[in-house]
């Protein structure tokens, strides 16, 4: 139970209840996520009390609208290490998933290519060619071979 500060110093914060809920939930996350305190206090409990703590030291307030991250808390060297590496990693697997797109396509048969590429044009492929790479379609009988 949290009796230092009180939940009316803290209420007298911010608009209503709700928002201040929010608002200490928010901090809370941030500080377990790596940000650093913004008051010294060891005696905190949990991040859950050092962030009422913070609120009630006004150091953490509501700020209507959207507002980055990264730009409001202070994060610890570990942490952005940590999210650099992240990062990092992301990029190295999108240049290896590239990298096999690349050698993918460079593996296509360029005799293939060329066909399909004469097809498009309206060209005609020779015809042992089509027989060689393609199932023959069967002729269909007219009635003056029978």
């Amino acid at each position: 139970m949290l009796t230092d500060p009180s939940i009316e110093k803290l209420k007298a914060k911010t608009a209503s209840p709700y928002d201040l809920a929010v608002l200490v939930s928010k901090r809370a996350r941030e500080l377990t996520d790596g940000a650093q305190p913004m008051i010294d206090d060891e005696g905190a409990a949990n991040v859950v009390s050092l962030a009422c703590r913070e609120v009630a030291a006004d150091r953490v307030v509501a700020v209507k609208g959207d507002v980055e991250d990264e730009a409001v808390i202070p994060i610890t060297r570990e942490e952005k290490i940590r999210r650099r590496e992240e990062a990092e990693n992301k990029r190295r697997m999108l240049d290896e998933e590239r990298a096999e797109k690349m050698s993918a396509s460079a593996a296509l048969n360029s005799k293939g290519l060329d066909d399909l590429i004469n097809a498009i044009a309206g060209d005609e492929v020779p015809e042992e060619e089509v027989e060689g790479e393609f199932e023959a379609e069967p002729e269909a009988e007219t009635e003056d071979e029978e």
